[in-house]
């Protein structure tokens, strides 16, 4: 049953008036199965002569192989690590609207990565409701809006100066009845990011327009200029935020994600019932991974000292970043984002053709591939047209040196 306290929280109270009835069932009731299983394991816990027979696994064969399902909302000691790593590094001490000593684990649950977190949040607010994109958008997320039955609708973010233009964004949400907006910063493919400033005003504009904000949240801390924020800060009673270990601690194999949210009944409870009907449970083993890894995160914060692992990979990644954008400069490049000398943050570098290349994106990349010189996304389908993504993320600075060779080979055939 929902709590009557569901519909004093803007967020439970928008999501639960655009779900379909299907979802509502869902997140209402009580899956006997997770029941029993969570009731054994503590009676097995303290009477070893109890038997289990719920379990819908094979044990006891190749004990030394065997994986366990875990809790459909991950496993309990990563919760915690993500809700403290999110605490000391955004700062969520003492904020309104987010619990007094910051994020604690029913504040979140883990995903089989970012991807599926999405799929789940927008399947709880997007049915037959217009889903706002901020330029620039990763290209998955039009498809995954129209797999949960919303429609996906780009709102002219920025005016001509890149400034955030919050006149516009106002007028687009009331004139196509907006009801929630996803937004990426550090954005993919351009490293964008909203000053502090332009957060708290997105903030003021999504309490007066009744705004439901869905933040992307997966490069938060890969930044370099200034201190990384999210969006939970800023409108907590309001923000779902989506994010992943894939991209700062290199394991995207390992499928791990989190969603996290100020409103508990929304990621210890809702969302965990939607795991189940999705995937059952998120990935074990890259759960273990991650927590080996933010152990050691959390105790340098806990220390006063910037988490190591993370603080070492940022640093590679600025100098590669650094590395491809002075080969881009010195190749005819700009670069197509807010940032006109260094992206503020993300694993991507956005660039505009030079002007004398008269090809579109797509017809650059082809013949880069036709030539066998390099890989890149035409960033048209990032809604960006003429803008080329480079992921230096992916590439060793060696690599990157070479690849200021193959580029100029590329150019030189348009050049003829």
């Amino acid at each position: 049953m929902i709590n009557k306290r569901a519909f004093e929280s803007p967020l439970l109270k928008r999501a639960w008036a655009f779900m379909p009835e299907g979802i509502r069932q869902t997140i209402s009731s009580e899956p006997i199965i997770p029941a029993i299983a969570a009731k054994a394991k503590a009676i097995a816990a303290r009477n070893s002569g109890f038997i289990r027979s719920d379990q819908g696994q094979i044990v006891g064969i190749f004990p030394e192989k065997e994986i366990y399902y875990g809790p459909s909302s991950g496993l309990e000691e990563l919760r915690q690590l993500v809700a403290r790593f999110w605490t000391y590094a955004y700062r969520l001490k003492n904020r309104p609207g987010i619990p007094l000593n910051g994020l604690d684990k029913k504040n979140v649950a883990i995903v089989s990565g970012a991807t599926e977190g999405l799929a789940i949040v927008m399947h709880l607010f997007a049915y037959k409701q217009n889903v706002g994109l901020t330029p620039l958008y990763w290209s998955n997320y039009k498809g995954i809006i129209l797999n949960a039955g919303g429609n996906p609708v780009a709102i002219d973010f920025f005016d001509e100066d890149y400034n955030v233009d919050f006149k516009n964004i106002e007028r687009t949400i009331r004139d196509k009845k907006i009801t929630s907006v996803l937004i990426n910063f550090p954005n993919n493919p351009s490293g964008d990011i909203l000053t502090e400033n332009e957060l708290s005003n997105l903030a003021e504009l999504a309490r007066d327009t009744d705004l439901t904000i869905i933040s992307d949240e997966v490069y938060n801390f890969i930044r370099y200029k200034g201190e990384p924020q999210s969006m939970l800060s800023f409108a907590p009673e309001r923000t779902v935020v989506v994010s992943s270990a894939s991209k700062e601690y290199l394991i995207p194999g390992a499928r791990v994600g989190y969603v996290l949210a100020s409103e508990e009944t929304f990621t210890n409870k809702w969302m965990p019932k939607m795991i189940r009907s999705f995937s059952s449970s998120p990935n074990v083993l890259g759960q273990r991974i991650l927590i080996d890894i933010l152990k050691e995160e959390v105790k340098d914060f806990e220390n006063g000292r910037p988490p190591r692992v993370i603080s070492e990979i940022k640093k590679e990644l600025k100098q590669r970043c650094d590395l491809i954008i002075s080969i881009l400069s010195e190749k005819g490049f700009a670069l197509a984002g807010r940032d006109k000398d260094f992206p503020s943050g993300a694993i991507s570098v956005l660039a505009r053709l030079p002007e004398d290349i008269k090809v579109d994106d797509k017809a650059f990349v082809d013949k880069a591939m036709e030539l066998e010189k390099f890989s890149v996304v035409p960033a048209s389908v990032f809604g960006a047209p003429q803008c080329i993504r480079f992921g230096y993320a992916g590439m060793t600075q060696e690599t990157i040196k070479r690849l200021s060779q193959n580029l100029q080979d590329v150019l030189d055939f348009f050049r003829k």
